[in-house]
């Protein structure tokens, strides 16, 4: 939320007529002149302390310019853009009505509302703003992009996939439309759609890390196991915290059949986040491949102290209990996985007695 709306300081010469009658009115003018003045002065300092990222005083030169001139939209719109900033997301939906009802046809009031409202968790009353903000600005490609947003985490792929195209018709250099427009596209299965998008959101910006990772985790989906690892690396690469993208490239590395590989990546993934429990997962299954049963079931162990309810570590685990000769064991958690629902395991279960 970065546009502010400014104003040059205004100088008023008044012309004093020597005419008695008009005495009181010119008077009062030179007040009314005053008072604006004074606000416009406190309204500009607000928006210098706003370019400095100092929001709280900038409000306070915001709201001092208000008490002179209540009817000043600008300053509303721009309080409530620090009080966005600043964490206060009530006080700018609050300062957004104002100028609104003050300037009903400006659509960065309303896509700014339905952003903060957005952020505040109500969906559907921002999905109105944003609605509101193309209705006054057709060419609005982040109220666009928000309304996909919305869309794709409610699973209304298609329709995400329309707000994602219309924001790009709009920007064609909206990186993050065509990023999560191939997220959208790979949720339904256009596999290739979804790189064709990922490829056109990194030739916009190719540091945009998730958007590498993206991109491997579609190549791989499709068996290009030597790409999706090389996008991993560059996700890696550009974001060396980036746990996600270790967790996959193992699972890349083990499709491949490199274990060894596949458990150094888990690791690390784990190592930046501890409460990982996919990776804890994926480790055991790279260690099972590797005959390293007790690892293996310690790694399920850990999974599921995580999760309790992760279906494919209590499966995982009672196939290393299996060849442990904990038949006992491994039956009780193939139950287990049947139970929560994962795939596969009823036939595992059929040899339990």
């Amino acid at each position: 939320m970065n546009r502010l709306k400014t104003s040059a300081l205004l100088t008023f010469v008044l012309l004093i007529s020597g005419a008695s009658f008009a005495q009181d009115t010119i008077v009062q003018a030179t007040i009314l002149d005053s008072a604006q003045i004074q606000a416009d002065k406190l309204y500009n300092s607000g928006i210098s302390f706003y370019q400095k990222k100092e929001y709280k005083s900038a409000i306070d030169e915001f709201s001092k310019s208000l008490e002179l001139r209540e009817d000043f939209e600008p300053a509303y719109f721009n309080r409530a853009v620090c009080k966005y900033e600043n964490g206060d997301l009530s006080g700018a939906i609050t300062d957004f009505d104002k100028a609104i009802s003050l300037d009903e046809a400006n659509p960065e009031s309303w896509y700014l509302r339905g952003q903060a409202k957005y952020k505040s968790g109500d969906s559907q009353a921002a999905t109105s703003d944003f609605d509101q903000a193309t209705n006054l600005k057709p060419d609005h490609a982040q109220a666009y992009y928000y309304k996909g947003v919305i869309k794709f985490e409610a699973q209304d792929y298609p329709g995400a996939i329309d707000d994602f195209t219309k924001a790009t018709n709009a920007d064609k250099r909206h990186a993050y439309a065509y990023n999560d427009r191939g997220s959208a596209k790979r949720q339904l299965g256009d596999i290739d759609g979804a790189i064709i998008d990922y490829k056109k959101a990194l030739m916009i910006d190719n540091n945009m890390a998730f958007t590498h990772n993206n991109l491997g985790s579609a190549q791989r989906k499709k068996g290009d196991l030597k790409n999706a690892i090389v996008s991993y690396s560059k996700a890696i690469s550009l974001d060396s915290d980036y746990y996600i993208a270790y967790n996959n490239r193992g699972s890349a590395y083990f499709d491949a059949g490199d274990f060894d590989e596949a458990i150094d990546d888990f690791s690390k993934a784990i190592e930046l986040k501890p409460d990982y429990a996919f990776a804890y997962n994926n480790r055991a299954g790279a260690k099972f491949k590797k005959e390293d049963y007790k690892g293996c079931i310690a790694d399920c162990d850990k999974a599921i102290e995580l999760d309790k309810n992760y279906a494919y570590a209590y499966q995982n685990r009672g196939s290393a209990k299996e060849l442990m000769r904990d038949e006992a064991g491994a039956c009780a958690d193939w139950k287990k996985a049947v139970e929560l629902g994962a795939e596969g395991a009823q036939s595992f279960v059929g040899i339990c007695k």
